[in-house]
C-alpha cells in the first residue's frame, strides 16, 4: 500500500485521526436568522476504507443542559489518497459557541495505514546525565537497557552505577517522570463565530487533491518570537490566552509557551 502526503498538515489544516480518516474542520459561521456552513477536510488515514463511516454533527448546549445532535451523514469516498473538501448546511439556534464533528469510524480488518499517525501517547523523561553528576564522579552507564527492562516489567524506575574518580562504584535507583497525554474530547472541536455563511441549500463535496497532483505551497507555523522582558514585559498572570479555531480560553501563565491549543490542537501563534 502506497504512502500518501499529509495534505491537511502541509496546508497547516492540523487533523485529528478517528478510525480510519483525518478531519480537520473550519470555524462554523452562523448568519443572524441561524443559517450556517461548516466545512470540514477529510483524508484517509488507512486504506482500505469500510464504507459505512459516518460524521455526527453535536452541539454542547449551555448550562449543562447536555447535547443536541444536529446532523448524521455518510462520509464521502477517500479512497486512493484523496483530499474532500465538505460544505455542509446547518441550521444553529442561538447561544452556541462551539460544535463536535465526531467520526464515527472502524478499522477495514485488511486495513493499512497510508498517512502519518496523528495520536496523543504518554511520553517518559529521563533524567539528564548533568543532573545525576557530581564533579568528583564519573558515570557509566547504559540507559537503554536498564529503561527497557524498567517498562517491560511495568515499573518507572532504573538503576544505574556510578565510578568516583577515587575508583569506588556507587548504585543508584532513579525515577521516570511520566507526562501523561491529555484527555481529547471525542469529536473535532470547531467554533461558531457570527457573520455572513455562504448560501447552500444541500452538502457540497469537492475533491481538492490526489496523489500524483503538485501540492500547494505548504504553510509553515512560525516558532513563537523570544520576548526580553526589557522589550516586552509579561503580561499578568491572569490573562487569558484564547484559541480562536475553537474558542478555548487558558490561563496565560500555563499556556504562555504552547505550540497548539489543548483542545483542538489548531497552531497558536
Amino acid at each position: 500500500m502506497p504512502e500518501y502526503e499529509d495534505f491537511l498538515d502541509h496546508t497547516g489544516r492540523t487533523p485529528r485521526e478517528f478510525g480510519a480518516v483525518h478531519i480537520h474542520v473550519e470555524p462554523v459561521v452562523r448568519g443572524p436568522s441561524g443559517d450556517a456552513v461548516a466545512t470540514v477536510w477529510l483524508q484517509s488515514a488507512f486504506e482500505p476504507l469500510i464504507t459505512t463511516d459516518s460524521l455526527h454533527i453535536v452541539a454542547r448546549l449551555t448550562n449543562n443542559r447536555g447535547e443536541l445532535s444536529l446532523k448524521r451523514l455518510p462520509l464521502p469516498a477517500l479512497a486512493a489518497g484523496k483530499v474532500v473538501r465538505w460544505s455542509l448546511p446547518l441550521s444553529l439556534p442561538e447561544g452556541l459557541s462551539e460544535l463536535q464533528f465526531r467520526v464515527e469510524s472502524k478499522l477495514h480488518p485488511k486495513a493499512t495505514r497510508v498517512r502519518p499517525a496523528w495520536k496523543l501517547f504518554d511520553t517518559l523523561e529521563i533524567p539528564k546525565e548533568s543532573d545525576m553528576r557530581s564533579p568528583s564522579m564519573s558515570v557509566e552507564f547504559d540507559i537503554a537497557d536498564s529503561v527497557k527492562d524498567s517498562l517491560l516489567s511495568g515499573g518507572l524506575s532504573f538503576s544505574f552505577a556510578v565510578k568516583t574518580n577515587a575508583g569506588s562504584s556507587l548504585s543508584q535507583d532513579v525515577s521516570l517522570k511520566r507526562h501523561a497525554a491529555r484527555e481529547m474530547p471525542p469529536g473535532f472541536v470547531a467554533a461558531v463565530v457570527e457573520g455572513t455563511p455562504e448560501r447552500l441549500e444541500a452538502p457540497r463535496i469537492e475533491e481538492v487533491w490526489e496523489p500524483g497532483r503538485p501540492l500547494p505551497e505548504a504553510v509553515l507555523v512560525p516558532a513563537p518570537a523570544v520576548r526580553r522582558e526589557e522589550e516586552a514585559p509579561r503580561a499578568a498572570a491572569g490573562k487569558p490566552r484564547t484559541c480562536f479555531a475553537c474558542g478555548f480560553e487558558g490561563p496565560l501563565a500555563e499556556y504562555d509557551r504552547a505550540r497548539s491549543c489543548p483542545r483542538c490542537d489548531s497552531s497558536w501563534l
